[in-house]
């Protein structure tokens, strides 16, 4: 199979496949109490706000850990324990949202709907109007579980309309798509290195509203999971409140680099070809996507399961693997399926050995691809 440019493909909704050039970053051991691991942070932090117009309005705040780490630390920062959130689930990762805030002791209102259609504003408002205890409203942008890519400036409207604060799990998305931070007037942005932004997972960003920050002191009930202090700290002095994750600050730091470089439009049609070249070719050999593509965020692909009685997913994941690729199923609010990521650092070339990938390993396992219609 040709195009093959990385010896291994991590086709997952992050952690994704790497630049050699930002794993190389990790192999040089740094203190995390020199000038130039702060200087690293700090370069950091400047960017994630660049990206979303938040300079002027918003801090950015990193966080050991995963971004599942920083949603929580926002949680028990920013939102009193009396306040009611209502949390939008039309996927797996607004319901994990739900777990995070209800096993952290927060009071949640769950606004169930089904993965289509698109959240509306009617669904936004008879949620808010049937309960004038809800005080946040927090929702997943891309839900990779399904490839859905949800309307967050008009939640922020219909937020902002009846005096609610809005926080968006941006994890997926953050770097790929246009996220104005000061226009959505978001009171908090959870992000994650290890997805649009091309690094390596180990530390949460969040970007939080300054005043909304400035007035959570000692708000929180966890002393590591404590943005204000964390972000106290940093300002102080430069260093971390704890052992840094040093070589994942590395990689980041370059990942930023080469997020400046090529531009977050850029990225996105980069992103956006990979993901039409994947969705074309396989549709071309009868395979079906689980969403229209108006609605699809370009950034994985999520594909029906063959109707086959050969095809099972082990079966094609082992055979996949064989071939240096790793891909997702589906989760269980997209069941029958497989997902295929298209960010990371891929081309129109990866892409073609990925499509070949695809196709050997389902002919592998006994799949006949002209009678795959699912």
């Amino acid at each position: 199979m040709t195009g093959k440019r990385h010896d291994f493909y991590l086709l997952t909704p992050g952690p994704l496949t790497v630049a050699p050039e930002v794993k190389r970053e990790m192999l040089a051991d740094r203190s995390p109490n020199a000038a130039p691991h702060s200087a690293l942070t700090q370069e950091i932090r400047d960017y994630i706000l660049e990206i979303c117009n938040g300079r002027e309005s918003h801090v950015c705040v990193p966080l050991q850990g995963s971004a599942t780490y920083g949603i929580e630390a926002g949680l028990h920062t920013l939102v009193p324990m009396d306040s009611k959130i209502l949390i939008i689930e039309n996927g797996f990762y607004g319901k994990r949202l739900s777990e995070i805030a209800e096993g952290s002791g927060f009071a949640v209102v769950r606004l169930e709907l089904p993965m289509l259609p698109l959240p509306n504003e009617a669904d936004i408002e008879r949620a808010l109007e049937a309960d004038g205890a809800i005080t946040h409203v927090l929702l997943c942008h891309a839900e990779t579980g399904t490839g859905v890519l949800n309307p967050i400036a008009m939640v922020a409207e219909v937020a902002k309309r009846h005096g609610k604060k809005l926080m968006i799990d941006a994890v997926a998305s953050f770097g790929g798509f246009a996220i104005d931070a000061r226009a959505l007037d978001a009171e908090a942005i959870f992000i994650s290195p290890n997805k649009c932004l091309e690094s390596v997972p180990g530390v949460a960003l969040v970007v939080v509203k300054k005043s909304s920050l400035e007035a959570a002191e000692k708000r929180s009930r966890s002393m590591v999971l404590d943005l204000h202090a964390q972000w106290k700290f940093m300002e102080t002095s430069g260093a971390w409140r704890w052992t840094p994750p040093t070589h994942v600050i590395a990689a980041l730091h370059k990942a930023c680099e080469r997020h400046r470089k090529e531009g977050r439009e850029a990225r996105l049609a980069r992103y956006t070809a990979n993901w039409r070249r994947l969705v074309d070719g396989l549709r071309q050999r009868g395979l079906q996507t689980l969403l229209p593509d108006e609605v699809a965020a370009p950034i994985i692909a999520t594909f029906l399961d063959p109707k086959h009685p050969n095809y099972s997913f082990p079966a094609f994941y082992a055979a996949m693997e064989k071939r240096d690729v790793i891909i997702f199923p589906g989760r269980l609010t997209a069941a029958g399926t497989f997902r295929v990521g298209t960010m990371g650092d891929l081309t129109a070339d990866d892409m073609s050995f990925v499509l070949a990938a695809i196709i050997d390993s389902l002919a592998e396992i006994g799949v006949d691809m002209a009678g795959v219609a699912a």
